[in-house]
């Protein structure tokens, strides 16, 4: 075979198309030009999407939401050490603060780089590695004795952990159909969505006895174990490598009790089909995270879900100064109160996924389309915009309904349980329209998850900098209540926007697959007019 052909089969494979199929019109799997992709229709006689059992399948889930709840809860159980290493370090507190910085810098940028590779290489190795990483960081910060090694040690830990989110969601969408996949991801959601309620009394609380140091000891503990979990039991399950899991994996890719997970055939079941791996592979591209984010259907959504999440980074980075003001709540007392925003979220968490996994079957059957548990619906004839942002609205309304009156409650002191009642409302409404939107987004690359979903996370963490880094300077100038209620009506700008999007999305979609279809078969001929 030329190397001309030979690039051809492999774009051929990276989008779907088989060699045997050179005429099929849709499916795409993926492209290189920033992994845009749609899922593969499947014929109910087919083989099934996934083989694990459901068993099997919630202990992935179980070990990916283990995997997710580091960065998040790295980054909460730290604060309560603020002060104490300002002072064992004879650092400024801008100095201890840049700890704070550097770690939010590196969890935006960081899972482009473990998203893409996780996409190439496999979940289960990136996992690995990056939680590898992570102890390795933990200790060092442990034994630490200099602001320079703090700064590098926390940049370190932010890149082991961030990246475990968006493989997380890769690992999801290997395993279960979009008919199914709210419901895992909630599952995956709802321990790291307590970091923000733990993290704060856990670390204050450890802090206070034993000394700061001990935060990241016990850090250690808990993800060296959480690291061995994941080295004896977690499968490789990305579908490139072990198809729909039916396929024996390298011994890179597999896990030690890997028979005892799930007993695999030695040869692939007829229409299962995997790619195998390339040098190109090991080299992780961050920007195909940063291209999807220019796709216009995309950047809708994206710029939805990040103006909500800056105003609800903007609540919580506030909380503990102005909880400490107006009732004059100590360090432990301002973390209880973050419980209550934080089983807002856990319970949303659970309940938005089973009212997703409802809205897709809605909308299937006002369409005629069955949908089938165990095979992948064909999304490129599937009005995803319709079902995944059905209900969403609800959830976009009441958030800012709660936000508003918060800050004027707090502005007035009202008595503390009117703005811990509608912290509750906001931790609930709101990871409803993030984890609407990010689940929205690995449906329109299920054979990118992980790279779509650090694209989602770049675009956040951004937009969340943005606020944490401006909030002060409003409730200085503005007061309380106008900043929140300026936050609200950010919120309002939503709204044209995801219109927008649910009733032309589709068309902006369909015509960007067409064109990258185009491409490929334009790409595909070149080769063909050189030899002749």
């Amino acid at each position: 075979m030329s190397r001309e052909a030979a690039g051809c089969s492999e774009r051929n494979e990276e989008l779907g198309i088989s060699q045997a199929e050179p005429e099929k019109d849709i499916p795409i799997e993926k492209a290189d030009e920033g992994g845009d992709a749609t899922a593969v229709a499947q014929e109910p006689a087919g083989p099934p999407y996934s083989i694990f059992t459901e068993a099997q399948k919630r202990w992935i889930v179980f070990l990916a939401t283990i995997a997710a709840f580091f960065s998040p809860f790295s980054s909460t159980i730290y604060l309560p050490a603020l002060l104490p290493v300002q002072k064992d370090l004879g650092i400024s507190s801008t100095e201890v603060n840049l700890s704070l910085t550097t770690y939010l810098i590196f969890q935006a940028i960081a899972p482009t780089f473990t998203g893409e590779l996780s996409d190439s290489l496999g979940r289960r190795p990136v996992y690995l590695i990056s939680m590898t990483i992570y102890v390795g960081a933990c200790v060092g910060l442990a034994l630490q004795k200099s602001l320079v090694a703090l700064l590098l040690l926390r940049m370190l830990q932010s890149s082991g952990s961030s990246g475990t989110i968006a493989i997380g969601f890769g690992s999801i969408a290997d395993i279960s159909t979009s008919a199914e996949r709210g419901k895992y991801v909630g599952m995956m959601n709802a321990f790291p969505l307590s970091s923000p309620a733990l993290g704060p009394v856990i670390g204050g609380a450890i802090a206070e006895r034993a000394g700061w140091r001990w935060i990241f000891w016990f850090l250690v503990i808990f993800s060296a174990v959480a690291v061995a979990l994941m080295a004896l039991g977690l499968p490789e399950t990305n579908r490139k490598i072990v198809g729909n899991g039916s396929i024996p994996p390298s011994r890179l890719n597999r896990a030690p009790l890997q028979k005892l997970v799930n007993p695999l055939s030695r040869d692939p079941p007829e229409g299962v089909e995997v790619r195998k791996r390339t040098k190109r592979d090991l080299i992780p591209n961050p920007f195909r995270s940063v291209l999807i984010m220019f796709n216009k259907d995309v950047s809708v959504i994206l710029f939805v879900m990040s103006l909500y999440y800056a105003a609800f980074y903007a609540v919580n980075a506030s909380l503990p100064k102005l909880f400490s003001n107006i009732y004059g709540y100590n360090d432990l007392e301002i973390g209880l109160c973050y419980f209550s925003f934080g089983v807002g979220a856990i319970l949303a968490s659970v309940a938005n996924g089973k009212i997703i996994d409802r809205d897709f079957r809605i909308v299937a059957e006002t369409e005629g389309i069955t949908v089938d548990r165990k095979n992948m619906t064909d999304m490129a004839k599937f009005p995803l915009e319709r079902a995944r942002l059905r209900s969403v609205w609800y959830s976009m309304v009441v958030y800012i309904v709660a936000i508003v009156p918060y800050g004027w409650a707090l502005q007035y002191g009202a008595h503390v349980a009117v703005p811990l009642v509608l912290l509750f409302i906001q931790g609930f409404t709101a990871i409803c329209v993030v984890n609407t939107v990010s689940i929205f987004l690995v449906d329109l690359y299920p054979a990118a998850p992980a790279t779509a979903t650090a694209s989602g996370n770049l675009s956040r963490c951004m937009f969340g900098a943005l606020s944490t880094s401006v909030v002060d300077i409003m409730l200085d100038n503005l007061g309380i209540g106008w900043t929140f209620t300026f936050w609200g009506l950010i919120c309002i700008i939503c709204f044209p926007f995801l219109h927008w999007d649910r009733h032309y999305g589709y068309k902006s979609r369909i015509a960007r697959y067409e064109a990258l279809i185009k491409k490929q078969g334009a790409e595909k001929r070149r080769p063909e007019q050189t030899n002749a």
